[in-house]
């Protein structure tokens, strides 16, 4: 019963953080980046919604404003993008190395040599690194995309209203962060355990469990060495510390 309902909950929990991760993201999306289509615009005063009549066809300061925001919004997910994909480059070469490192180093035990062990070692190893690339990447894109429209929702009038639109918008892409990156990440560590099971035989005892879980013990140092990178390497596009959180 156990090695069914078990499975079922990591599962279960799992695609509900993604799908609510889903819905959050399309609340956050809802807001608009032209100054007409978005619901934070109604209530200006005339002289900013409205286009001079003594400049014809000319932008109202208002859209000149949100036409701006537009303009650092995609420079910033421009630089955003370039930048991890020049670090990530540099992080896939780490995990190759240290990878091949690892291999060698975990197959060394006391009886002697160990390949299966050094090479699931550095497997679960590359897999933790490159879900915290993709985790990294996720959170990067999702805080970069909610930015500009959290500056919208506070524009909202009153400003009480403002504050609420604000805040909310920032906290659920944080809930979209968050969520899926614990829906991926648990995921795929059971799916890596139970890949693992299938080579080590633990009905025959806690020996074959201990060597299964030593394995999977490469997933967490690969996901914390690639955070550190960017942890370190970031700046004004990568945000360092969501990074490296992430």
């Amino acid at each position: 019963m156990g090695a069914v309902v078990a499975p079922a909950l990591i599962i279960a929990a799992s695609a509900c953080a993604m799908v609510f991760a889903i819905m959050l993201w399309k609340k956050v999306a809802a807001v608009s980046l032209d100054y007409r289509g978005s619901h934070s615009t109604m209530d200006m005063d005339n002289e900013l919604a409205d286009v001079d009549a003594e400049r014809g066809n000319a932008l109202s300061p208002l859209a000149e404003s949100f036409q701006k925001l537009r303009t650092i919004y995609s420079d910033i997910r421009t630089g955003a993008r370039v930048f991890l994909y020049a670090e990530y480059l540099m992080c896939a070469a780490f995990l190759l190395a240290f990878g091949l490192l690892l291999f060698v180093l975990v197959s060394r035990l006391e009886s002697g040599w160990d390949f299966q062990v050094g090479l699931l070692t550095a497997l679960a190893f590359c897999v933790g690194g490159v879900t915290s690339m993709v985790a990294g990447y996720v959170g990067m894109m999702v805080a970069v995309f909610a930015n500009a429209r959290t500056t919208v929702s506070a524009m909202e009038r009153p400003d009480s209203r403002a504050w609420t639109a604000s805040f909310n918008c920032a906290f659920r892409a944080g809930g979209v962060m968050g969520y899926a990156l614990a829906g991926v990440g648990l995921l795929t560590l059971y799916v890596l355990i139970s890949v693992y099971a299938a080579i080590f035989d633990v009905s025959l005892g806690t020996e074959e469990a201990l060597r299964l879980f030593e394995c999977v013990a490469g997933f967490g140092l690969g996901g914390s060495a690639i955070a550190l990178f960017g942890r370190v390497g970031g700046g004004i596009y990568t945000k360092a510390a969501d990074v490296g959180a992430d």
